[in-house]
């Protein structure tokens, strides 16, 4: 909103987000998305504000020819978002500051309404290179190296203390089971777990090479009738189903089915109850990791995501190995990585989504 400033605006257009001042220079509020739009206006200063999410080239290829012939000034102002061209811009700066550049750097925790019980929640639901970052304005790498980096063997837990003392038993009567889907020809990657709001608990696993769905469908359905014949899965609806969207689709299926019509058939074919939270997209790839990094282990210490190594083999393999490829999750040389921790990470982001903290103190890396 542009706000009325008696004796110094003499003019403002809502519309074009432009107000003209008393000395007749003009503040005009743009997005960066589109250099069109940007060039040939006369520019004295300048303020891009969280550079992170703006082109790389919009400073070298529009903002600066615009500045020079004015002598003008920029400030540039973001939160960091690891070793990008912001990054660069900092650095830059920071050894050019006989020649007119200044930097600044400060953390959330300077403003003094960011207090502590907001520190803790931070922490509570944060990795603790997402804290650093996102609140402490560091510049951390998180699109590079291993991806599950708050994984460890913390996140082992022996089934016997997830649900009772019978070491034949790792579920609980008293919650539905959740099934995670990943879709994908080899492997075919799906995971059997419960959740009890607080803490996942991953005991089993579907996991075939050169497979299709009705064949995965069949093994799963085993495995709950199994579970079933122990006096299990008393809770209803009795399976929580979550999994890759793009499953939706019909696709290597006959008549048209998706994976899921055949899925859900199954399950409904043989009479178990069943509710399908699978969204209509997948979350962003990032945001579906920063969440899972973030229960396997949070900021403040606190674990939500166990698993057995010993009956989900494929999930500790993915923990411990995926890693970051040119931005992206490497597969590994046979493809034959990510599908597992896919499965469980689709569950993840829908049922316990990645909060958000009351925006306080917003951290900002200043450049001047």
């Amino acid at each position: 909103m542009l706000w009325n400033c008696p004796g110094v605006m003499i003019k403002k257009n809502q519309t074009e987000l432009r107000v003209k001042l008393l000395n007749q220079s003009q503040i005009v509020f743009k997005s960066g998305e589109s250099f069109d739009n940007l060039r040939g206006e006369t520019l004295h200063f300048c303020i891009i504000d969280e550079v992170r999410d703006q082109s790389p080239n919009l400073w070298t290829m529009v903002v600066r020819p615009m500045l020079t012939t004015t002598k003008g000034h920029c400030r540039f102002i973001s939160t960091p978002n690891g070793f990008d061209h912001f990054y660069d811009i900092f650095e830059f700066a920071g050894i050019n500051e006989s020649q007119g550049w200044a930097r600044l750097q400060a953390p959330s925790t300077c403003n003094p309404m960011f207090t502590e019980d907001e520190m803790r929640a931070a922490k509570s639901i944060m990795t603790e290179p997402q804290f650093d970052q996102e609140i402490m304005a560091n510049f951390r790498e998180m699109t590079a190296g291993k991806v599950y980096i708050s994984h460890g063997e913390h996140n082992q837990l022996p089934h016997t203390l997830w649900a009772t003392n019978d070491p034949e038993r790792q579920v609980t009567d008293k919650l539905p089971l959740i099934l995670g889907l990943d879709f994908n020809l080899s492997p075919m990657s799906w995971h059997l777990g419960q959740h009890d709001r607080q803490r996942y608990y991953w005991f089993d696993e579907i996991h075939l090479e050169g497979s299709h769905t009705q064949e995965a469908s069949g093994a799963l359905i085993e495995k709950l009738m199994a579970l079933k014949a122990r006096g299990l899965m008393r809770s209803q609806p009795q399976i929580i189903v979550c999994g890759d969207a793009t499953g939706k689709a019909g696709q290597r299926a006959a008549a048209g089915q998706s994976d899921y019509d055949i899925v859900l058939g199954e399950l409904k074919r043989h009479g178990f109850t069943f509710n399908n939270v699978t969204p209509d997209a997948n979350p962003m790839v990032k945001d579906r990791v920063n969440n899972m990094n973030s229960k396997l282990r949070a900021a403040d210490g606190s674990v939500s995501i166990f698993y057995n190594p010993i009956t989900c083999p494929s999930l500790k393999k993915d923990f411990d190995r995926v890693t970051w490829k040119n931005g992206i999750l490497n597969e590994g040389k046979n493809k034959e990585l990510t599908h597992a921790s896919d499965s469980v990470g689709y569950v993840t982001s829908v049922l316990t989504p990645m909060q958000s903290i009351i925006e306080v103190g917003v951290p900002r890396v200043v450049v001047l």
